[in-house]
């Protein structure tokens, strides 16, 4: 194998920044309240805080582009859902990313 194939593997074997930031979401999102339904506006804080800090240093056309990856793959809040569930449903689809 020569550098460029290894590189390559690394490349695609590496999660993506969207996959990142659903994966720091649910990990967020499962701090909160275990008895408190999710609300969009702590999901979207939440959201918002954890995309800042990992695409700090990124080129802006590349955080945009994985915060809006990550936010179309959320799913709705079912009624009642708490943060915990909700985050559990959020790393199933990390995975797809």
């Amino acid at each position: 194998m020569d550098a460029l194939d290894i590189g390559l593997q690394q490349l695609l074997a590496t999660p993506t920044l969207a996959h990142r930031i659903l994966t720091a979401l649910a990990s967020s999102l499962q701090s909160e309240d275990p008895f408190e339904a999710l609300t969009l506006d702590t999901l979207n804080a939440t959201l918002d805080g954890v995309a800042w800090v990992l695409t700090d240093g990124v080129p802006v056309v590349v955080a945009i582009e994985a915060s809006e990856r990550a936010a179309m793959a959320l799913p709705t809040i079912h009624p009642g859902e708490t943060a915990d569930t909700y985050a559990l449903r959020v790393l199933d689809i990390a995975k797809g990313l």
